[in-house]
This record gives C-alpha cells, structure tokens and sequence, in this order.
C-alpha cells in the first residue's frame, strides 16, 4: 500500500535542544530526544492522511450507489491501518517520554539535598501531612491547597472519561460515515450524540475546575521554593510552564479540547513541582508516587482527531414524471411509503381509499407509494420533493392532470403533517432556560445544535431559544443543556399559531 510506504520513511536526524540545562553533554539523553522528534513528525504525516481519509469518506457517504460504497469501504480499511499505525506511534512516544522524564529527574534530583530540618522532623510520606512544608505556607494557603487536592483527584477521572469517550465516538463515526441503511446510521448517531452530550459536560468540569487547581498550586509551590531560596528548581519550573505554553499554541489545532490539552500539558509541571518539593523533604515513597501520577497523565493524548459530525440524511428526492402507461404492475406494484427517521419530504397525496387501487387509476404519474393507515385504509402519494415550492407547483401540474383534490402532506423527522388539509396548525417549538445565567459551554451547545435558531435573554436568568421546526429536535438540544448544566430548569414549549382574524 502507498500509504504504509508513505509511513515507513525514515525521519532525518533532528536538531534538538536538552530542556534542562546542563544535560547537553547526555549522548543518552540527546538520542532520546531526537527520537522523540521523530516520532512526532511520523505521528503527524500520519495523522494528515487519516484526515484526509476521513474527508474523502464525507464526500462519499451521501452517494449511496454500489460503487461508492465499495470505495468507501476500501478507504475505511486503509483508515483503520492508519488508526493502528497511529496507536502504535503513540505507544512508542509514551514509553520514550518516560524515559526522558526519568533522566530529567534524576540529573534534577541529583543536586537538590534535603532540608535538615525537615527530614528530621518527618512524620508522614504524604507532602500535606509534613509539619515543615504545612508551617511553612499560610494558614489560608495551606487549607486551600488541602481542598483543591481532594477536587484534583476528581479531574483525573473526568479527563480520562473524556479521551475514552472520544474514542470510542472516532470508533462509532468511522462506522456511522459507511453505514447503508438510515436505521443503522441513526443509532449510530444516537450512540455518539449521547456520549457527545456527556463530554460537553465533563469539559465542562474540567474548565471550571483544572484552572483554579493548577494556579493555586504553582503559587504554594513557588512561594515555598523562593522560601527556601531554590531559584535554580524555581527557573527550572518556569521554563517547563514555558514549554507547556509553547506546546499547546503548536498543537492547539489538532487538540480536541483545549480544556483537556491545558490538563495533560499542566498537571505534569505541578507534579514536578512536588517531586521537588517532596525531594527537598526526604519523603522518598512520595517521589515514587508522584512519578507514578506523572507517568498516567503522560500515557494519555490530548492530541486526538477532530471529527465534523453531521446527521445524515437518506432522504431521496424524487420529481413527478407521466407516462403512457404506469410502470407499476403485479410485477412491479407500488412500493410502500418510505418514512424518513431524519430530514423532510412532500408528496402529492392523490387519494384514500378502503381498498388497495390499481395503478391505472393515477394516470400515469410516478413514483408512486401508498401508505396503510391505521384504520385499514390507503393513502396513495406521487412523488418525493424537497421543498413547500416544488409541491405546490407539482400540486396546479396534477390538477391540469385530471386529479381532483391533491393535497401536500409534509413528513419532518419521521412526523407526517397534511399541510393542505381545512384548519391545521401547524406548531413550532422553543426551549425555555431559567435557574442561572449561561456559561461559554452552554452557549456553544445552542449554538452547535440549534443552528438558525435564536438564543433570547428575558432577564438575568431567564432565556429563549426559539424556534424549532421540530419538537424532536428540540428535545435533543434541550437535554444537551441538562446534561451540560444540571442546575439550570430547562422546558420545551409548543407555540401554536394564532387563528387568523376574519376580514370585515
């Protein structure tokens, strides 16, 4: 395959800079960032030809004939070695990273010392529980960083959640993009719209919780290193804030979520932080711990695919034609109704009747479909048009026909509404927020979700989104904002049309 030739080229040499001074002289050390690099450039090409993969899918996954299908199915193979290859690459920059860590570590540790003090008076391995490092901050400071520790054992959890969860959502959309039939594409599309919803709301946890975590800790640490006069592992943590920085502004394009890159690219500057500190005080199995924490936060990738879901529709589209004679037969007799789950389509109803009708009766016009009823009739429509245009005008080329009373019915996500039928309402939808104002994250899921629609603020912590077609619809989005903050009160409402005034 051209795209494993693509993928087995040898990287050239990399020029790299040590990121701790003084290891330059470390042949080790040096051979493991070059090779750190160059798994970063093959891990990158790699990742550019599964996007690309995964475009040239999106175009084809409207064309439902035999031949795209089995294009698309090939691309999804070479997609899938692509994948493979990428968790392989993946696996290999972790267990380099380590390595590299380790070195780091240990030339650091190397020449930090112990306080005297401080390991005399040791009486526990955990770095809160030091009576040194505890009467060495303020009481204030020391009681928040107590706090936060407990809620920063919860951040781990979430953004672990969030990375399966989108996983598991790439391994349902490279399923979805190839899916034949609309039944199987709208489970599918079920699956990951739930477990969408459920990421919008741990990201939502991390962004209100990581930050306040990470800034309070780098400030207790940095007052307690500047105490104890180590400007050396002060600058030393600086710069890796640095870095973190610089690497979230190089990957920030291809991070699914900046809230889960700042957690991977932060949380290991902090742990640094206290394996210095936890050095400084001779608490040797906490140093083992924290290695552990930063070796986990390292094994998982912030840098994961970007997927531009969109719902597919299977909606055919079908102008009325005549012929001389109807195409339909005991051979070919009309086909039933086909109810879209997703999307909306007119037909031209032609007529009901208590039994079934032979084709001959409409003239000539096709496609046909009929459609039982509930009570035992059947309904007979002509064509599939896209638009309320397209069926009027198809409704005055009927009537020139010879049919006397054809009539637009609307199918909009599977709900069948005769649009030309005496006195039907027509009803439209909103949602209604109240309990609280709307955070970033909320606004950005009415917005996603409920493109067209209108978000209204009524009050302080009262807000419209208005209107929606479909009540379906709506309810999608309303749980959406639920699941994203459940401490707002959120409501579908139906509007129905007021009657028209009668003319004097």
């Amino acid at each position: 395959m051209v795209f494993v030739a693509l993928c087995c080229v040898e990287v050239s040499a990399q020029e790299v800079t040590a990121r701790i001074a003084g290891m330059e002289t470390n042949r080790d050390y040096m051979q493991l960032l070059r090779s750190e690099e160059q798994l970063r450039v093959q891990t990158d090409s790699v990742m550019a030809v599964a996007r690309e993969l995964r475009a040239e899918i999106r175009k084809g996954m409207e064309e439902r004939d035999s031949l795209s299908q089995q294009r698309n199915d090939s691309l999804s193979l070479v997609l899938s070695d692509a994948e493979g290859q990428m968790n392989a690459l993946r696996a290999r920059k972790v267990k380099l990273i380590d390595q590299i860590n380790t070195l780091e570590q240990n030339y650091v540790l190397a020449s930090v010392g112990n306080i005297g003090e401080a390991s005399a008076s040791q009486a526990s391995r955990s770095l809160y529980n030091n009576s040194y490092f505890k009467n060495s901050l303020d009481a204030e400071d020391y009681k928040m960083l107590i706090e936060l520790q407990a809620q920063e054992q919860a951040m781990f959890g979430c953004v672990r959640s969030y990375v399966a969860n989108h996983t598991k959502i790439k391994q349902l959309y490279d399923k979805y993009v190839i899916a034949q039939t609309e039944s199987e594409s709208e489970a599918l599309y079920a699956e990951m719209s739930s477990i969408m919803i459920e990421n919008v709301a741990l990201e939502r946890k991390i962004a209100n919780g990581w930050s306040s975590i990470y800034d309070h800790k780098c400030y207790v640490y940095s007052y307690f290193l500047e105490k104890e006069n180590r400007m050396d592992l002060l600058n030393l943590t600086e710069a890796m804030m640095q870095e973190a920085r610089q690497q979230k502004l190089n990957t920030i394009d291809e991070c699914v979520s900046e809230y889960v890159a700042d957690y991977c690219l932060q949380k290991p500057v902090a742990l640094n932080y206290e394996i210095y500190v936890a050095k400084m005080l001779n608490l040797t199995s906490a140093i083992d711990s924290l290695s552990t924490a930063a070796r986990n936060v390292r094994s998982i990738d912030y840098r994961m695919p970007t997927l531009e879901i969109e719902r597919r529709s299977f909606v055919d589209y079908e102008p009325i034609e005549f012929h001389n004679r109807s195409p339909y037969n005991a051979s070919n007799p009309i086909p039933d109704c086909v109810k879209y789950e997703y999307g909306t389509i007119y037909r031209i109803l032609l007529g009901t009747f208590k039994y079934k009708q032979q084709p001959s009766l409409f003239r000539g016009a096709a496609p046909l479909y009929v459609e039982q009823l509930e009570d035992g009739r059947f309904s007979y429509y002509a064509g599939g048009l896209q638009t309320r245009g397209e069926a009027e005008s198809a409704v005055e080329i009927m009537k020139k026909k010879g049919f006397r009373n054809p009539q637009i019915v609307e199918w909009c996500d599977g709900e069948k509404t005769n649009l030309s039928a005496e006195g039907v309402v027509r009803s439209t939808y909103r949602i209604a927020i109240s309990g609280g104002s709307l955070d970033d994250m909320v606004r950005e899921v009415i917005s996603s979700m409920a493109e067209g629609c209108q978000l209204s603020k009524l009050s302080e912590d009262k807000f419209l989104v208005s209107t929606f077609e479909s009540r379906a619809v709506a309810e999608r989005v309303a749980e959406a904002i639920r699941k994203c903050d459940a401490s707002l009160s959120v409501e579908v409402q139906e509007i129905k049309p007021e009657p028209e005034d009668d003319e004097e």
